[in-house]
């Protein structure tokens, strides 16, 4: 009896018996690996979290700013008094005779402010756990994505523009092939479009044009361009930077608007991209609701445990495009031509 115990003692001593030991969770070794302490190793984590794609969002740049005050309504409404129609062949006054007198002209244009926003949620144990700052990261990505969605919120009413204009006088993506970039000839033709319907130019005496970084790269391989600055600029072509040509200044943007589109039709270009050819005052931008960010704490009736925070952001705002003789729409292709 008394050895009986003293063998169940010993064997609990030293890790052998009956039932001493049971594996609750856990990976079996492998055997046959001599040598092997991959199970007693951790990942190491870097204490640095990689960064995330910034893009470049430019539009409400270009847009001129009327806020709706608050407390007042969510609608705003843009008046324009018309200019009145000039003769080519004005008539000359009769001595004593008062002239027919002739009406005004004003024209009414109507925003209503929309409310956009996102929520994340993070648990207690993710920031309990976790080696980097997920509460600092998390408001760094959520003004990423407001910055992003403010800016395809104004593309999306851009893309409305009622002039359009396509390279080498195309009259539709389906007939635009690979070689309809755009070049010195087209920015040309835009700049006295828009100078012909008096639009008028930004503060450095210029028109703007936003296009994507493959319009930017077909830019860049005009022959006129680059005849432009190789003795009197080469830096220019040096850093890829065409920055002015033809009364524009040439502004990039990678913002998601600005992706390409596909199309199959045979012959045409496979990806076709959009640009913008823009006069000032073309659009107006009312924002009702600046960009605000909110960090809750855990808590609540719904979160007794305090089990999560919530963070988030929102604004509300609306872009309506005020003069279409102010802003033109490109569509065309860009580079590489092997894969447009």
């Amino acid at each position: 009896m008394f050895i009986s115990k003293l063998r169940s003692l010993v064997g609990m001593v030293f890790g052998f018996g009956d039932d001493i030991v049971s594996v609750i969770t856990g990976s079996v070794g492998t055997p046959g690996a001599a040598g092997s302490l991959a199970s007693d190793q951790q990942t190491y984590f870097s204490a640095k979290l990689l960064e995330v794609a910034v893009l470049m969002t430019v539009l409400d740049q270009f847009g001129d700013k009327d806020p709706i005050p608050s407390n007042s309504s969510k609608t705003i409404q843009f008046n324009r008094l018309e200019k009145l129609t000039t003769s080519l062949t004005p008539t000359q006054l009769v001595e004593g005779i008062m002239p027919d007198a002739v009406g005004l002209s004003m024209s009414q244009f109507t925003a209503v402010a929309e409310q956009y926003g996102l929520v994340l949620r993070l648990s207690d144990l993710a920031e309990l756990t976790s080696k980097h700052d997920v509460v600092g990261r998390a408001l760094y990505v959520l003004g990423l994505h407001a910055a992003e969605t403010y800016d395809i919120l104004i593309f999306n009413v851009l893309s409305n523009a009622s002039n359009v204009y396509r390279p080498n006088g195309k009259i539709s993506n389906a007939t635009t092939t690979a070689s309809d970039k755009i070049g010195y000839v087209d920015l040309t033709a835009l700049h006295a479009n828009l100078m012909d319907q008096g639009g008028r130019p930004f503060d450095d005496g210029d028109y703007v044009f936003v296009i994507a970084p493959q319009v930017h790269a077909s830019m860049l391989q005009d022959p006129d361009f680059k005849a432009s600055n190789q003795f009197g600029k080469p830096e220019r072509i040096w850093r890829g930077e065409v920055q002015e040509l033809s009364g524009f200044r040439i502004v990039k943007t990678n913002a998601p608007g600005f992706a390409y589109t596909s199309q199959a039709t045979s012959g045409a270009a496979n990806k076709l991209f959009t640009s913008y050819a823009i006069a000032r005052n073309a659009y107006q931008i009312s924002d009702l609701q600046n960009l605000r960010v909110y960090a809750a704490a855990p808590g609540g009736q719904t979160d007794t445990l305090q089990q999560t925070r919530k963070l988030g952001y929102k604004f509300a705002f609306k872009a309506i495009i005020t003069n279409q003789n102010w802003i033109w729409e490109i569509i065309s292709a860009g580079q590489n031509s092997i894969n447009n």
